[in-house]
């Protein structure tokens, strides 16, 4: 009897099991998946875009004041076509598993992005990644559950695309990443933290994450399926930025034990730097205090002299060349003036309310900072220095400037007339008039004080836009364009029609 029980009980326990497993192996199993290829074969860019149909699927790129800023969601990543058609990205992902989970994963999962990076002509970086799967609500558990599972595995990951052949490579923090965090931010952000030169990417990871990877320089050689990282800086040393210079060297400031001083990073002697030295003229007193400065590919140096033993008062300043010199030994020097400041000048770069004057590079051919409400421009190939008061429209405020430029709007007007261009390089604002006839059949079915008030100016879009609402309750997006054939014209998406409704936050030309 005992063992009749004992033989039941067996039995039981074996299709108990049998049970389990199959109904835990339903559909399949993925214990991984990686994003190995994007297909962006001729597309003409490569945009984020979201349902704007949905007020909170718009994406918000204001501060809404300067301590509570309002961030971006992440959006999906589309290709443009020459007329304007968005296209979802299709993507190659590799699988490791079995059965039917395998190919819904592969048919269906994508990636969703805060914001893309174009680095130099030839990387993306798609920052702050998430795996989305369209309609998981609809898929049946178990297989539910497992693709969830590996879509919280990967909250927030970075990924560098190569444009020639839609790679995608997963970027990590340890490979020189920068903690860029989660906000929405302008093509300029990452000058000085990300540059290339030649086939390769370097980084110096200076901007949050005060971890064991701030202020290393990295250097990431494509070596077609993977990125070989190597580390540019021997571990007492911290670097604050790259400042590139067209003679296939970068500029730096690095930390010696707490000393900064100006250095060169040379990619082709990882470990090392040398020291850039003032060398005095004829007799007289070198400039001391060195700074480096990046504008548009070449090096200069910016020297201070001081009225005190301690380099506490400033006497003057100066704009310096920076050479290579091999006799009587290899060395970079800092040694011709190429003209001097005026005391108002120098004192400004030294003020701690002056806005970043060095720790970036400067992509046009002036170098340019704000003071307080001032802005000065030191110019080394015209050899001036200016401050200068804006002109009228013209924005206060750096953060408003897009390569010197700045697209400014009236925020309060609904459907305003023009728009202004504020060119730094220009003594007075560009009206632009706004043309919305293409709003015509339209404009008897818009609710009026429902919208029409103008987003700032969005840089990567290239363009001021808006909502309407119709009285159908459908919407309008409307895109003001600042430059080429459509400019100052409005261009109308209805939702619903074609690609409208998706609202574009980011856009990249590839080509």
């Amino acid at each position: 009897m005992t063992k009749k029980i004992l033989s039941a009980l067996g039995i039981g326990m074996i299709a108990m099991l049998l049970f389990v497993s199959c109904e835990g192996n339903g559909g399949g199993k993925a214990t991984s998946m990686q994003f190995k290829r994007m297909d962006i074969a001729g597309a003409k860019a490569i945009a984020l875009a979201a349902d704007g149909s949905s007020q909170q699927k718009a994406p918000a790129r204001i501060k809404a004041d300067e301590d509570e800023p309002s961030y971006n969601v992440s959006n999906p990543i589309y290709t443009v076509s020459d007329d304007g058609t968005l296209v979802e990205v299709k993507y190659t992902i590799e699988v490791v598993g079995n059965g039917e989970i395998v190919d819904m994963i592969k048919a269906n999962m994508r990636l969703k992005a805060r914001y893309i990076y174009a680095i130099g002509d030839k990387w993306l970086w798609l920052m702050n990644c998430e795996y989305d799967y369209p309609g998981i609500e609809d898929v049946q558990e178990p297989l539910r559950g497992r693709i969830r599972e590996l879509m919280h595995a990967a909250f927030e990951s970075n990924f560098l695309v190569r444009r020639s052949d839609g790679a995608l490579f997963e970027w990590s923090r340890e490979q020189g990443r920068p903690e860029r965090g989660m906000g929405y931010f302008r093509p300029s952000d990452v000058y000085g933290e990300v540059e290339v030169m030649g086939n390769d990417i370097y980084t110096c990871p200076s901007m949050g994450g005060l971890d064991d990877y701030y202020g290393r320089v990295y250097k990431l050689e494509d070596k077609g399926d993977y990125l070989n990282v190597v580390n540019m800086l021997n571990s007492t040393q911290q670097a604050q930025c790259l400042l590139p210079d067209n003679r296939g060297v970068f500029g730096s400031i690095v930390s010696y034990a707490g000393t900064e001083v100006a250095a060169l990073l040379f990619p082709d002697k990882p470990g090392e730097t040398q020291l850039v030295y003032s060398l005095t003229q004829d007799g007289q007193e070198s400039y001391s205090n060195l700074h480096l400065v990046s504008i548009n590919g070449t090096l200069y140096a910016i020297g201070f002299k001081y009225s005190d033993e301690w380099n506490t008062y400033v006497s003057s300043a100066a704009v310096l060349a920076v050479e290579h010199i091999t006799d009587p030994m290899d060395m970079w020097v800092a040694t011709e003036v190429l003209f001097e400041l005026d005391l108002t000048m120098a004192e400004s770069l030294q003020s701690t309310s002056a806005q970043y004057p060095f720790k970036r590079p400067y992509k046009t051919s002036v170098m340019t900072w704000w003071s307080g409400n001032a802005i000065f421009t030191v110019d080394p190939i015209a050899k001036t220095a200016t401050k200068r008061v804006l002109p009228e429209h013209y924005p206060s405020g750096e953060s408003n400037y897009y390569d010197g430029i700045a697209y400014v709007v009236d925020p309060e007007a609904i459907l305003p007339n023009s728009f202004y261009i504020c060119d730094l390089a220009k003594d007075a604002a560009e009206e632009v008039p706004i043309d919305y006839s293409a709003l015509g059949e339209y404009l008897m079915k818009i609710v009026p004080g429902k919208s029409g008030v103008f987003n700032p100016y969005d840089p990567n879009t290239q363009s001021f836009s808006a909502s309407l609402m119709m009285t159908d309750g459908t919407s309008l997006r409307i895109y003001v364009y600042v430059s080429g054939e459509n400019k100052g014209k409005a261009l109308v998406y209805r939702e619903g029609e074609n690609a409208a409704g998706q609202v574009i936050s980011v856009m990249v030309r590839l080509n």
